[in-house]
């Protein structure tokens, strides 16, 4: 079923609000170099807020060989033929949280304020409301305001914050802030028309 839903949208060309055109599409496994590539051009102090160091090129090679959509499904934006975002929907499978799936996004500096992470966000937020997914979550350490406040305005509510609760990859405590959104599944939506 989710290769054929991203069979049906991808690839997809849109604007960001300064004009700029980029194609979202889902990752394949060739991309390991191009990621590399864009993780490595994430300045270190915005790298320390993410779970792996992704600028270990084994790190990308296990997530190019392990491509599994109905896992982990990580869509990617282009610009002038180069990765400049990743969006990365992770579902739990089976067991108490099968219902719900994780978001994380990281974003190049150049094409941050620009609309992409929302977009993108928005590209996860309608794919999840095509499967038996109910809920979203997205864990920001605190420090990531300007991330927090995005994840607002799409409709995700703070529920929780654990402190000191995580390490970043420097080592240090951090405040760990969760947000959720509820879905609604694709049938249970009113059309206007």
């Amino acid at each position: 079923m989710m290769q054929d839903l991203l069979r049906e949208r991808y690839p997809k060309t849109m604007q960001l609000r300064d004009g700029t055109t980029v194609t979202i599409r889902p990752m394949v496994a060739g991309d390991g170099e191009a990621l590399l590539t864009f993780f490595r051009g994430i300045p270190a102090e915005d790298r320390v807020f993410l779970k792996d160091d992704v600028t270990r090129a084994e790190v990308i090679e296990l997530w190019c060989k392990n491509l599994d959509y109905d896992r982990v499904l990580p869509l990617l934006a282009e610009a002038d033929g180069r990765i400049v975002g990743d969006a990365t929907l992770h579902q739990r499978g089976g067991g108490w949280m099968r219902h719900a799936a994780k978001v994380r996004v990281v974003i190049e500096p150049a094409f941050r304020g620009k609309g992409l992470g929302s977009q993108l966000v928005k590209e996860l937020i309608t794919i999840a409301e095509h499967t038996d997914l109910e809920k979203l979550d997205v864990g920001l350490m605190a420090e990531q305001k300007a991330a927090i406040s995005a994840f607002k305005d799409l409709g995700f509510v703070q529920v929780a914050v654990f402190p000191d609760h995580v390490k970043d990859l420097d080592g240090k405590d951090r405040d760990f802030v969760v947000l959720v959104r509820d879905l609604t599944p694709v049938e249970e939506i009113e059309m206007p028309f």
